[in-house]
């Protein structure tokens, strides 16, 4: 029914929310970094909404960045892999919304349409810091800045260091993920399972239902 990767495989989307405390449960990501063609969870989430307003502020940005005269690549366009010196065991894929290029200037930028989380943060300064070293030749010798784009008017400024900052931090979440499952904790609840994709076949302890609040009145 699964299948073992060849070896350890990591998305930026999954990696983020865990390494910000978002998501604690290190095993739903170490499941899905170590194998493929799981079963997964019925999810009758509707996201066709959320796509259109997603592409029409992807187009609205990259119109503007074109109009202060960067050369813009699109989502799968920019499409990386990398390893980390530290932790090669395991590879890293990515896919930034969009990254501007100039001469003297490159920047990150993903755009968000829903509400703030803090591991949006680390979805723009992973591929700042990857990128550099990732199987895309031309990125080689840039130094990139970051922007996060949100659909109410925000806009949050990420400097270089802080993306060599998380760099250095890296191969501690690495190392879980390319080690031993025993190693990776199963914190189960269902705030952390409701969006997980993993089915309950894969997953006994998976909760699929909110418990509700207890009442301790009477």
């Amino acid at each position: 029914m699964a299948v073992p990767r060849d070896e350890p495989y990591v998305w930026l989307s999954w990696l983020a929310p865990w390494m910000s405390g978002e998501k604690s449960c290190d095993w739903a990501v170490w499941f899905r970094s170590n194998w493929q063609d799981y079963e997964k969870a019925e999810d009758d989430s509707d996201f066709s909404v959320w796509r259109v307003r997603h592409t029409k502020l992807l187009r609205e940005t990259h119109r503007a960045l074109n109009g202060e005269g960067y050369r813009v690549k699109v989502e799968n366009q920019n499409r990386f892999s990398a390893r980390h010196e530290d932790s090669p065991g395991i590879v890293i894929g990515g896919k930034p919304d969009l990254l501007a290029l100039r001469e003297e200037d490159n920047i990150v930028l993903d755009v968000k349409t829903g509400r703030v989380h803090d591991w949006h943060e680390q979805q723009v300064l992973l591929p700042m810091a990857l990128l550099p070293v990732s199987n895309l030749d031309e990125h080689r010798e840039r130094r990139f800045r970051g922007r996060l784009v949100y659909e109410d008017g925000l806009v949050k400024e990420f400097h270089p260091r802080q993306a060599e900052d998380i760099m250095a931090e890296l191969p501690y979440f690495l190392d879980i993920l390319a080690g031993p499952e025993e190693e990776a904790r199963r914190i189960p609840s269902w705030q952390e399972c409701r969006y997980c994709p993993i089915s309950k076949t894969h997953c006994p302890d998976r909760v699929e239902s909110d418990p509700g609040d207890w009442d301790a009145g009477g």
